[in-house]
């Protein structure tokens, strides 16, 4: 099964391009804490609206890809990369989640140290579970 069959549904379509709103607000969202960290720009309220729309924009891409999983799944077009995709997705969202919750608890350098590392490991782990798909990391280029 190749990527055609993403291209022929609006999840497939959906979920491919939603990926560039993730991106964008994850290199905000990681400017920011690199920035706050550094002591450059020191605004809490920011580094938060930064990780929100990046949670966001990861919320409904899982959600996007869930969706589309399903889809793919009573079309029997489901391949062992697309499952690994599919677990991978949920740890992302997971770890994102999970770091973001503790930075909240934090402040200062703390916080920006916290979400920084929730920006790399989330979008760390997504990259992993790109190269499982056909295709592969190509994808992104």
């Amino acid at each position: 099964m190749t990527s055609e069959f993403m291209l022929r549904s609006f999840l497939g379509f959906a979920h491919s391009g939603w990926r560039w709103l993730v991106l964008i607000t994850a290199v905000v969202a990681l400017l920011w804490a690199v920035l706050r960290l550094l002591g450059s720009a020191d605004n809490a309220r920011l580094t938060r609206l930064s990780m929100a729309f990046f949670t966001i924009s990861m919320d409904v891409q899982v959600l996007l890809g869930i969706l589309h999983f399903v889809e793919r799944a009573t079309q029997n077009g489901l391949y062992d990369g697309l499952w690994i995709h599919f677990v991978v997705g949920i740890l992302a969202l997971g770890a994102l989640h999970s770091l973001t919750a503790r930075a909240r608890r934090q402040q200062g350098v703390a916080q920006a140290r916290t979400h920084l590392i929730a920006v790399v490991a989330s979008f760390g782990i997504v990259f992993l579970g790109v190269a499982a798909l056909v295709g592969g990391l190509p994808r992104w280029f």
